[in-house]
């Protein structure tokens, strides 16, 4: 396949299409509400705390380093981004990462509320054009994952709509959703509370939103575990009413002690925009009818305190996580996406006014713990 004017014959979405990233009516207005929406959840959590947190994914369970390998001789379909040919060039195709386990919500949720679970990933040692100048100082691509392979926020206004709720009932969680139940959408809601809550490294992790795979592609990504005792992992150890409150951060600590962890990096190509829709993050890519396919492999290697609190409170407090810092190549796409480029920036500024600190551009993995 080739990067010219025949892109237009194949079978793949444009990134420039008309339906990837339609316009949104009122988008200034809805970015500066949820903005401030996310500045009060961060105070009410400080009101709480005393510590300025992130405005979601505040519950950091575990901080891991690694390296990523990228696959020689990928198809030219695949061969972009992080995984371009001038990438693979350089030290092998390998590339050092950091990543972060963290629970989804806004507040330091009880492990044993079932949930969404996200990573954070932070890619060293990239080259290409990228979107930011921070991105060119530093070389590194951001990426983002959830346990879920669809986002129920949908999209603009209903994120906005959302964490109206959401900031409303901060102090009384457990009323949520008693208001999601009076929507439409309720299903589609609810679906994070149906998530299983099973050890960590047993989840399959989703970008969840689309991203440019190169010039002329969409696609979506993910993480799947393949370590054989990852997979035996999620199906043993279930957590339940009896299990301890900081469960996952437990199993975590001790897993990495002892065991290395591996995934595959996938790629999930944008062929057909009905079937697969940008805009409207609450539909699942149909996995067999367009399967994810393998482009790199990550190791993370046992031996590491993963709750070393030099390294978490350096992320927590230090370091900057933004998918608009990174590559040209992997821009975010859709109007949640064009959300997270505001509301990182925004978020970040106001945790580190309440903290009186400053956050990072961290250019190598050797300046994290």
């Amino acid at each position: 396949m080739t990067e010219g004017p025949n892109m237009s014959d194949s079978k793949y979405v444009h990134p420039s299409d008309p339906g990837v990233d339609p316009p949104i009516e009122n988008e200034r207005e809805l970015l500066n509400e949820i903005v401030s929406l996310i500045h009060g959840v961060q105070s009410q959590n400080f009101s709480m705390h005393r510590h300025g947190f992130r405005g979601t994914h505040v519950k950091t369970q575990g901080i891991v380093k690694g390296e990523l390998t990228i696959n020689q001789y990928l198809p030219d379909e695949l061969a972009h981004g992080i995984c371009s040919p001038e990438n693979q060039k350089i030290n092998g195709g390998k590339k050092p990462v950091v990543l972060r386990f963290a629970n989804e919500p806004s507040f330091l949720q009880d492990d044993r509320e079932p949930g969404p679970r996200g990573c954070g990933m932070k890619v060293f040692d990239v080259v290409g054009d990228f979107l930011d100048p921070m991105g060119e100082k530093t070389h590194t691509q951001d990426m983002t994952f959830n346990n879920a392979p669809l986002l129920e926020l949908t999209d603009l206004p209903t994120t906005v709509e959302i964490f109206r709720i959401r900031e409303a009932n901060f102090r009384k969680p457990e009323n949520i959703k008693y208001q999601l139940m009076k929507r439409t959408d309720v299903l589609t809601q609810m679906a994070p509370a149906m998530l299983p809550n099973h050890h960590f490294v047993g989840y399959t992790m989703y970008s969840q939103s689309a991203y440019r795979w190169g010039p002329n592609l969409v696609a979506k990504y993910a993480l799947f575990p393949t370590g054989t005792l990852q997979e035996e992992l999620a199906k043993k150890n279930k957590i339940d009413k009896n299990s301890d409150p900081e469960q996952h951060s437990i199993w975590l600590r001790e897993f990495f002690q002892q065991y290395d962890a591996t995934y595959d990096l996938r790629i999930q190509l944008c062929e057909n925009l009905k079937d697969q829709p940008v805009e409207k993050t609450n539909y699942e890519w149909d996995e067999k009818k367009y399967p994810f396919q393998t482009v790199a492999s990550l190791l993370f290697p046992k031996g590491q305190d993963c709750f070393d609190s030099a390294r978490r409170t350096f992320w927590e407090d230090r370091m900057k996580l933004n998918v608009w810092y990174g590559l040209k190549d992997q821009q975010p796409l859709g109007s949640v996406n064009r959300l997270r480029k505001t509301v990182y920036q925004e978020a970040q500024k106001f945790r580190d006014k309440l903290n009186n600190s400053e956050s990072l551009y961290i250019s190598s993995i050797d300046q994290f713990p």
